[in-house]
């Protein structure tokens, strides 16, 4: 019989680098937590199971470093030492494309804030702020900017507000306070998948053989990457497409920006943490 290899399995033998995700290293010891607050106390806030499920699927151990102000070559020695990881040069194990600081560009002196958004009290609630992120976002006119303070850089929303025009550009205040700041440039260039035609008869009724034109898989992840991924995808989709989800729950915080933007939905529960969401993109003649 086959046996499954396991990160915790390796221990020893497989360095931990900069490109590792936190929460990959939490994985690969849970007890490297404690030494990632002792090393500084910028990840004393990891300790709360909400922020860390979260913010530590979207760092990287590189990241982190330059968040606490730590070089990142002795935040790698002393993650694989407390593991008892045997590493030669260390700095085989640190990245050379490391993000740096963007320098700031001329709009943020210039351009006049729209939307002032501060999403800091949704994490300290374990609340989703991206629902509320999205409708400020639409409320911004191009040349002007969405103000954004959180408790870490979002950098998952780069990828789903760059597509409609914004560029972002992010300052650490504290070790829990970011200021960011997107610009609407008004051009949008999100990608439209032309090559993929819309399932035929393929709608919420025709759930007992459904046919969609894109299937992901969300079950994997943590809040807010669910909703970020299904939005994505949909974005891509053209007009009367439909994307099936595969999801652990039914989620609840999703639908009214559904129906906001006019898309019909249904789910069906197949089991325990099993859930299917079949969702028909709008068309231009659908009302919204």
């Amino acid at each position: 019989m086959a046996t499954m290899t396991t990160r915790t399995e390796t221990v020893g033998t497989t360095p931990i680098t900069t490109e590792w995700k936190i929460s990959d290293v939490l994985r690969y010891d849970p007890k490297l937590l404690d030494v990632l607050i002792e090393a500084t106390p910028a990840f004393k806030k990891l300790r709360n199971p909400v922020l860390r499920r979260i913010q530590s699927k979207l760092v990287t151990v590189g990241q982190a470093a330059q968040i606490a102000g730590l070089e990142p070559s002795y935040l790698v020695a002393r993650l694989n030492t407390a593991a008892g990881i045997e590493i030669g040069d260390v700095d085989t194990l640190v990245s050379d494309d490391q993000p740096a600081q963007a320098p700031e560009p001329p709009w943020v002196a210039t351009a006049t804030v729209a939307e002032a958004l501060d999403v800091r009290t949704y994490h300290q609630g374990g609340r989703e702020p991206f629902g509320a992120i999205m409708e400020a976002s639409r409320k911004v006119p191009p040349g002007q900017v969405l103000f954004l303070r959180n408790t870490f850089e979002p950098t998952p929303l780069y990828d789903v507000l760059g597509p409609r025009g914004f560029e972002p550009w992010a300052r650490q205040i504290t070790e829990d306070d970011w200021e960011i700041r997107f610009f609407n440039s008004g051009s949008s260039h999100t990608a439209r998948r032309t090559e993929t035609k819309p399932a035929a008869n393929t709608t919420p009724d025709d759930w007992d053989e459904p046919t969609a034109t894109l299937t992901i898989d969300v079950s994997e992840l943590v809040p807010p990457e669910p909703m970020i991924r299904i939005l994505t995808a949909l974005e891509g989709l053209p007009d009367g497409a439909t994307l099936l989800v595969h999801h652990v729950r039914r989620p609840m915080h999703l639908y009214p920006r559904l129906d906001e933007l006019g898309y019909r939905h249904e789910t069906r529960e197949l089991g325990p943490n099993r859930v299917e969401v079949l969702i028909e993109k709008a068309t231009a003649e659908q009302p919204i």
